[in-house]
C-alpha cells in the first residue's frame, strides 16, 4: 500500500493558495529551529555536565532564563503596546539567536569552570530579547495561521521539528564520537547557530493573514499599572488554565536539571547513545505528530495535552530504570509519542482560551506562569537531589508528571 505526502501529513485538503507561501515559510522556520534544537538545546546541558557542572550549576543554567523572563514579562507587555506583533517577534528572535555564536569558540578559550559560568551568563543575557519573542510567539502564530488551519499547521510544524531534530541529533552523536571533545562541541555549537539564523530568516518572510485584533495602540498617555499588569485576567476562566499550566510546567521542568546528571553519572550513557536515543525520540515524535491534526479534531486540545502528559510520565518512569540501552530505547519510543501528543495540544489549548482581541496581556500572564514554574524548579531541584538523591528525585518527577496530566483533564 502506498501513501501520498498528503496522507502522511494528515491533510484533509490542499493548502489555500493565499496562505501557501506563509505556511511554507513557517515550515522552514521550524525545520531550521530543529537543527538548533537537535544540537545546542539538547546538548548544552550535557556539555556542561561533561565539564563537571554541579547540580547547583545545572539548576542555575535552567533557572536563569526563567528569572529574566519573569523580570521582563510585564515590561514586555508595555513595550509591545501598539507595535506590530510580526516585527516584534522577528527582531527579538534574531537578537536572541545571535548570542548562540558566542558558544562556538568557548571550548578552546577557557578552563572548564569558567566555561560553565560563561554559558550561564550568555543564557541569562540572551533571554532579555528572548522574553519578548516568548511572550509574543504564540500571538505570531495566531496571526499567521487562520483558525481553521491552526491544528493541522502546528501538527505539521511539530512533525518537521521532529524530523530535523532527529537528523541533527544523529549527526551530532557521530560528530562527538569522531572528533576530539573540544572540536566536536565547537562543530555542534556552530551547527546550532547556523540553524537558528536560517530559522530567523524565514520568520521575516511570514506575512500577517489574520488582522491584528489588539485594541492597544501607541499613545502619548502613560498607561496605569493596571493597564500594564492586567490583574483582571486572573478573575476569569483563564485563571484555571494558568493554574494547570503552571502545574504542568512544574512537572515538565522539575526533572530537567536532573536528567543530564542522571544519564551521565547514574545511567553512564555515552554521547553516542544519547544522540541515538534523541534521534529515535524524534522519529516517534514525527510519526505521531502527523496524526495529531485528526486526534485534535476528535478529542480536543485539552484532552491531548492531559493524555500526552500522562504518557510522558510513564516514559519518565521507564527512563529512571534505563540501566540497559534497550530500556533507554523503550523510553525514547514512549516519550516521543507522549510529547508529540502534548505538542499538538498545548499551544492550541492555550490559544483557544485567549480572547483574540487581547492576546498580548493574556499571553504575558501565561509566560509569567511558565517561567515561575521554571525558576522554582531550577532552584528547588538541586535541594531535592541533595536530599533524595538522583534516583529518588526521578521517582518524584514521575509522580508529579502523572498528577499534572490528571489535573489538566479534570480542572483545565
Amino acid at each position: 500500500m502506498s501513501f501520498s505526502l498528503k496522507q502522511i501529513l494528515g491533510l484533509s485538503e490542499p493548502f489555500p493558495e493565499e496562505h501557501r507561501e506563509n505556511f511554507i515559510h513557517l515550515f522552514f522556520d521550524i525545520a531550521w529551529w530543529g537543527v538548533l534544537n537537535g544540537s545546542i538545546i539538547v546538548f548544552l546541558a550535557v556539555y556542561a555536565s561533561r565539564l563537571g557542572a554541579s547540580s547547583f550549576q545545572i539548576g542555575i543554567l535552567t533557572a536563569s532564563p526563567a528569572l529574566m523572563n519573569i523580570l521582563m514579562t510585564f515590561p514586555t507587555n508595555f513595550f509591545v503596546r501598539g507595535k506590530s506583533t510580526f516585527q516584534v517577534v522577528r527582531w527579538s528572535a534574531l537578537f536572541t539567536r545571535l548570542f548562540y555564536a558566542f558558544l562556538i569558540p568557548l571550548p578552546i578559550l577557557f578552563p572548564a569552570q569558567v566555561q560553565i559560568w560563561t554559558i550561564i551568563v550568555i543564557t541569562l543575557i540572551m533571554n532579555i530579547p528572548g522574553t519578548i519573542a516568548a511572550v509574543m510567539g504564540n500571538a505570531f502564530l495566531a496571526e499567521g495561521i487562520p483558525m481553521e488551519w491552526r491544528g493541522q499547521i502546528i501538527g505539521i510544524r511539530n512533525a518537521l521539528l521532529a524530523l530535523t531534530s532527529m537528523i541533527t541529533s544523529f549527526i551530532v552523536g557521530q560528530v562527538l564520537k569522531v572528533f576530539p571533545f573540544e572540536t566536536g562541541y565547537m562543530i555542534v555549537f556552530g551547527l546550532g547557530w547556523l540553524g537558528s539564523m536560517l530559522s530567523a530568516y524565514h520568520l521575516f518572510k511570514v506575512k500577517v493573514v489574520a488582522p491584528q485584533t489588539s485594541p492597544q495602540s501607541s499613545q502619548a498617555q502613560k498607561p496605569s499599572w493596571r493597564e500594564i499588569i492586567r490583574p483582571d485576567v486572573l478573575s476569569g476562566s483563564f485563571r484555571n488554565v494558568l493554574l494547570v499550566m503552571f502545574f504542568f510546567h512544574v512537572a515538565v521542568f522539575l526533572p530537567n536539571p536532573i536528567f543530564p546528571l542522571y544519564q551521565v553519572n547514574e545511567l553512564k550513557l555515552t554521547d553516542e547513545t544519547i544522540g541515538f536515543g534523541t534521534s529515535l525520540f524524534w522519529i516517534l515524535y514525527f510519526l505521531t505528530s502527523t496524526q495529531v491534526g485528526g486526534l485534535s479534531r476528535k478529542y480536543g486540545f485539552k484532552t491531548l495535552t492531559g493524555a500526552g502528559t500522562i504518557i510522558a510520565s510513564f516514559a519518565t518512569l521507564i527512563f529512571t530504570f534505563s540501566y540497559q540501552v534497550w530500556i533507554y530505547v523503550i523510553t525514547q519510543i514512549v516519550s516521543g509519542i507522549g510529547w508529540a501528543i502534548i505538542g499538538g495540544g498545548l499551544v492550541n489549548y492555550v490559544l483557544v482560551n485567549v480572547p483574540p482581541d487581547d492576546r498580548p496581556s493574556y499571553l504575558a500572564w501565561f509566560n509569567l506562569a511558565v517561567n515561575f514554574a521554571v525558576l522554582i524548579c531550577g532552584l528547588v531541584a538541586p535541594l531535592i537531589t541533595a536530599n533524595l538523591g538522583l534516583f529518588g528525585s526521578m521517582v518524584l518527577a514521575v509522580l508529579v508528571r502523572f498528577l499534572a496530566g490528571i489535573a489538566i483533564l479534570r480542572w483545565g
